[in-house]
């Protein structure tokens, strides 16, 4: 008789630990239901090697960024240093920003500063940074621009 009543308890204390044990997916940790702030910048400066250096201003760009909604919006002929101020989202979310070079072949001089730093903030702090500026020979950048033209185009991106 013992034996079957420590089973029994046994059994009953092992049910009661796993039904207790039960994770509840609704619970306030749950990354799906979590709303932050998300906002875009792209800067126009750098330091390479001790030297700040600035991005031509002969260049605009054309901008994509992924909206509140997820949705891409797009904002044309952006001069740099651009923001978007933040706005909120909802885990899971894309953060995407990516920026297209607008320019005049005609106004390029013959070596210049192209580029720009991508960076993606979540609830006001620096989350994500691409670092893109560099000093440009107009030759090989038009060489790019024809053959490649996917490789001037600034983008980061970052799943929250």
């Amino acid at each position: 008789m013992k034996k079957v009543t420590f089973l029994l308890a046994t059994l009953l204390i092992g049910s009661i630990v796993f039904t207790g044990c039960k994770k509840d997916n609704n619970a306030s940790g749950d990354s799906t239901s979590k709303t932050f702030k998300v906002s875009y910048a792209l800067e126009n400066t750098a330091t390479v090697e001790g030297v700040v250096i600035t991005t031509d201003e002969c260049f605009k760009f054309d901008v994509t960024y992924n909206g509140a909604d997820g949705n891409p919006v797009e904002v044309k002929g952006v001069t740099l240093p651009w923001s978007i101020a933040a706005f909120d989202v909802k885990a899971p979310f894309t953060a995407k920003v990516e920026a297209k070079p607008v320019y005049n072949e005609a106004d390029l001089p013959d070596e210049f500063v192209y580029g720009a730093n991508a960076v993606i903030y979540k609830d006001g702090a620096e989350s994500m940074r691409k670092n893109d500026i560099y000093k440009r020979i107009k030759v090989k950048f038009l060489q790019t621009a024809q053959e490649s033209p996917e490789e001037l185009i600034i983008k980061t991106e970052r799943e929250f």
